[in-house]
């Protein structure tokens, strides 16, 4: 079959699916529509893929491409947002202090491995549940737990390193 037919039956097949599910992980329509089709652009440029394994390795991109987007800006804001309140009356000192102590946090978090990290913000700032998170990776809750548990060891070592 030729390439292009091949890709616009697949593309057919799966955009809402793959829209939907960014669009239910993230809220944005905007988002989700903007990740799928960055997820059928690396379709086009994998030429490893068999119709056997297309779905998962689709959902896989757009899960991981939804994870760096949300990486990227939602931690961030998130953070900000819930802190602002609390620097805006404080001394210089502490705004000082505080910006320092964000930094070392950011830092120490983008030092984690993919999957700690990933599990992590997930738990921590969508306060998604681990059997949530489990269900959304297709892993065991134990699993979760181990990756969350880890990714809060090396937080406190690195953190408390530098404090």
């Amino acid at each position: 079959m030729d390439r292009t037919i091949w890709f616009k039956k697949i593309f057919n097949k799966y955009y809402n699916n793959i829209r939907n599910y960014i669009y239910y992980l993230s809220g944005d329509i905007f988002l989700s529509e903007d990740i799928v089709q960055d997820t059928f652009l690396k379709l086009w440029e994998t030429d490893k893929v068999n119709d056997n394994t297309i779905k998962p390795f689709l959902f896989s991109i757009s899960r991981n491409l939804y994870l760096n987007q949300y990486k990227k800006n939602r931690v961030k804001l998130e953070f900000i947002n819930t802190q602002y309140e609390r620097i805006e009356n404080g001394s210089p000192e502490y705004i000082l202090e505080y910006k320092e102590y964000d930094e070392r946090i950011k830092k120490a978090i983008s030092k984690l491995p993919t999957t700690c990290r990933t599990y992590f913000l997930l738990n921590r700032i969508d306060d998604m549940k681990y059997k949530d998170i489990a269900n959304s990776f297709g892993v065991s809750v134990k699993t979760v737990e181990k990756h969350i548990s880890r990714a809060m060891l090396l937080l406190k070592k690195d953190i408390n390193k530098k404090i």
